[in-house]
């Protein structure tokens, strides 16, 4: 019985070896065959400093013919990608000594600000007191009984509000006191003139209200309101480059690799190259076999020219299933990258809009500075624009089989 048993074992081992051998695939020991090396000891790119710099040197994404051998991978990441990278790196590590310069100048304007709104403060004070506006218990109750959104309102909406108030009080129409306002905004020098020419009685009232000090309430930066709208624009940045990584990583790289793998063990390609390669193999077992050994017992003899002709069927097999496979990861990765290229665009833009706006007036508006802090922290965050990339290069393409190659025969 015990003979019976070990036969019966070794017939069942002996149907398991035939049934790997007759499902022996060449192809699945292909997917993953080389290795991609990252460039090292590169020259950095261009330098830059700007978001627009940034945009402008960006390397375009990567091509199917880019990413389907380790080789053309290489040549990319060492002549675009890895010298991009390291430009921006060294761009983001100088930017931290720009950030405590904003900083401070940040803090100076803040001061500057307050200041001024002291000196403000007292100016209305004696304005009040000299009855020529009204006082903050009043305004607060004319604002509120206007039933304007305050929240919303804009600056010139406000000024409409409590032009209805002010204008009795320094004895000129509503539309008349805009008119000053507004002209007090674009040159103080001009309004004083104004004035004194066309209602010499209001001049010296606030003259004499305002002896020792400005002859017309000091007024805002009138470049504000388009500073805080770059402001709303560049936090909208932010938050669409939070959503496209959000929704870039959901789908991890590592699910579309298997995926692939599936797709190449399954496909048409793969089954022809197994084809050939076994066929390849027999054949070769076969000519192996009427090669004579030298004189020293061992033979190195190159393949014959029908071998090198069907490696390059395989290869040929090879390329047609990587452009294809590669064209959709590419579309994925692509996808991505072209959508933060987008939002950095648009960043590009404000930074543009930001410093336009800043050389019609003081440089030192709060506003602009944080802007600016707001714009170089965008700046930072270009370091994702290099993961779709990243990714583009680490598509698992299979490398080229040997096309020359020799048998080995004998001892030796």
């Amino acid at each position: 019985m015990k003979k019976c048993i070990l036969f019966a074992a070794a017939g069942l081992m002996l149907a398991v070896a035939v049934r790997a051998q007759d499902e022996y695939r060449p192809s699945e020991s292909l997917y993953l065959n080389g290795a991609f090396e990252h460039a090292s000891e590169v020259r950095p790119g261009k330098s830059m400093s700007t978001i627009a710099e940034a945009m402008k040197l960006l390397p375009a994404f990567p091509k199917v013919d880019q990413v389907t051998s380790n080789k053309a991978k290489y040549i990319a990441d060492s002549t675009l990608y890895a010298p991009y990278k390291l430009a921006l790196e060294q761009a983001m590590a100088a930017s931290q000594a720009k950030y405590l310069e904003l900083s401070a100048r940040l803090d100076k304007a803040h001061q500057r600000q307050a200041q001024r709104g002291q000196a403000a403060m007292q100016q209305y004070n004696r304005n009040v007191e000299a009855g020529l506006m009204p006082s903050q218990q009043e305004m607060m109750q004319i604002l509120m009984s206007s039933g304007v959104d305050l929240d919303k309102a804009s600056e010139q909406e406000l000024m409409e509000i409590v032009a209805g108030s002010i204008a009795p009080k320094w004895g000129i129409s509503k539309e008349e006191y805009i008119k000053i306002i507004n002209m007090a905004q674009r040159n103080p020098k001009q309004t004083e003139t104004y004035l004194q020419t066309n209602h010499p009685q209001l001049y010296q009232r606030l003259y004499a209200a305002n002896a020792g000090g400005p002859m017309t309430n000091e007024v805002g930066d009138d470049r504000n309101d388009g500073f805080g709208k770059i402001a709303e624009q560049l936090q909208a940045c932010v938050s669409q480059l939070n959503e496209v990584m959000e929704e870039y990583n959901r789908r991890p790289i590592s699910m579309l690799e298997e995926n692939l793998r599936q797709d190449w063990l399954n496909s048409d390609e793969a089954r022809q190259v197994d084809a050939i390669e076994k066929a390849l193999w027999e054949r070769v077992a076969e000519w192996e076999s009427g090669l004579d050994l030298n004189s020293s017992g061992f033979a190195d003899v190159a393949y014959p020219g029908w071998w090198t002709a069907e490696r390059k069927k395989v290869n040929k097999l090879i390329d047609q299933w990587n452009k294809r496979a590669a064209q959709d990861w590419l579309s994925y990765a692509g996808d991505a990258q072209q959508q933060l290229k987008l939002v950095f665009e648009k960043a590009a833009a404000l930074e543009n809009e930001n410093e336009k706006l800043a050389k019609q007036g003081d440089s030192e508006n709060a506003i602009y500075i944080t802007n600016q802090q707001q714009l170089l922290g965008l700046f930072n965050m270009l370091k994702t624009l290099l993961l779709p990339y990243q990714d583009a290069l680490n598509f698992p393409c299979i490398d080229h089989l040997d096309e020359d190659g020799a048998t080995h025969l004998g001892k030796g």
